[in-house]
């Protein structure tokens, strides 16, 4: 269990750091520096909330018998997918909110899980270029 919430908390620790980034180079570069990191700070939020609820759906679903954890797990993607839809409608009506600093805060989350668990194992890229040998 450990494990997991180290893994929960390299990701949250960088997902903060990059979008810390995008926000201070994304205030000299939008005309409503205020509505974009709204809209940043919005769409970092509820997909952290989002990883979260994900984290919370497998680790109850894993402890289920196989036909349980498939619907449970099929209802709660398609409550997570509803909520990220909310999201960006929110995002897209409301005033305060800008649109693509929203969508750029739910993105990094999925840039940085690449980052770290995917990018950073070098078995991963041996095995992308290695050569497959007839038998």
């Amino acid at each position: 269990m450990s494990s997991l919430w180290d893994t929960q908390v390299k990701i949250v620790k960088g997902v903060l750091l990059l979008n810390t980034i995008i926000g201070i180079v994304g205030i000299f570069f939008v005309n409503s520096p205020m509505m974009f990191l709204t809209g940043l700070l919005f769409g970092t939020i509820m997909s952290l909330l989002n990883f979260r609820l994900l984290f919370l759906t497998l680790k109850k679903a894993v402890e289920m018998a196989p036909h349980q954890a498939r619907v449970y797990t099929t209802s709660r993607y398609m409550l997570r997918y509803f909520i990220m839809g909310m999201i960006l409608y929110i995002s897209i009506k409301a005033d305060y909110i800008h649109s693509f600093g929203t969508i750029l805060g739910v993105i990094t989350l999925k840039l940085v899980v690449l980052q770290k668990e995917l990018f950073n194992d070098k078995q991963y890229f041996k095995n992308i270029f290695k050569r497959k040998e007839a038998k």
